[in-house]
């Protein structure tokens, strides 16, 4: 049976991820040890809370290199959910300026709209997703049919801009806001909801990426 790792850095959801990825027939391992995770066929990168600390705890457990290692040396199948999708990013604007992992090219900034000052922030609830640009390469593969104009749980108040469009795999509007949900390059994904509080297709998203192979 296939073991799924879990990046513990202290600021990740883990409990409830462990448990639905336990659900669909994985077996999982909790860890921050460097030999453990360069050595998993699927990793999974969690967060909660604001980008400065979590990545600053990842420095502090000397994970940045290793993550960095797994993902863009091994190229091995990399997840990063919610705060941990931002993570990859190269840069946020949360609350000052910080240095993400720069796995894939872009920025994180708060949500806003020109048009609608007041809108509520953060994004708290489901939303449906849906494909965004041409990525084909993804059908069958991640984002299928399954999981197009499904609703998914949603709470957060910055947002991913990838600098590569075609990075950008799926989006969910937020009162007229398209909101990046899934983003991806190659063997690395990241969704902005949390597939673990969304229910039956978070549970088929977790199980997709558990049979994800570049």
């Amino acid at each position: 049976m296939k073991t799924v790792t879990i990046i513990d850095y202290g600021c990740g959801n883990i409990l409830n991820l462990v448990r639905a990825i336990e659900f669909i027939g994985y077996k999982t391992e909790t860890t921050n040890d460097k030999k453990k995770i360069l050595n998993s066929s699927h990793v999974i990168l969690p967060g909660v809370g604001a980008f400065g600390n979590a990545i600053n705890l990842i420095d502090e457990y000397n994970l940045r290199d290793t993550i960095l290692e797994y993902a863009k040396i091994k190229k091995r199948p990399l997840l990063g959910i919610c705060l941990g999708m931002q993570i990859l990013l190269g840069i946020s604007y949360e609350y000052g300026v910080h240095k993400g992992l720069g796995l894939i090219d872009g920025e994180v900034i708060k949500i806003s709209n020109k048009k609608n000052n007041k809108i509520k922030v953060p994004h708290i609830g489901w939303n449906e997703i849906f494909p965004k640009n041409d990525n084909s390469k993804w059908d069958n593969k991640f984002l299928d049919n399954s999981l197009i104009g499904k609703s998914f749980y949603f709470v957060h108040s910055f947002v991913t801009i990838t600098k590569d469009v075609r990075a950008t795999i799926a989006t969910c509007n937020y009162l007229g806001i398209d909101i990046p949900s899934i983003i991806g390059s190659d063997n690395i994904i990241g969704c902005q909801f949390h597939p673990e509080k969304s229910d039956k297709n978070g549970l088929n998203f977790l199980k997709n990426f558990c049979e994800f192979n570049k």
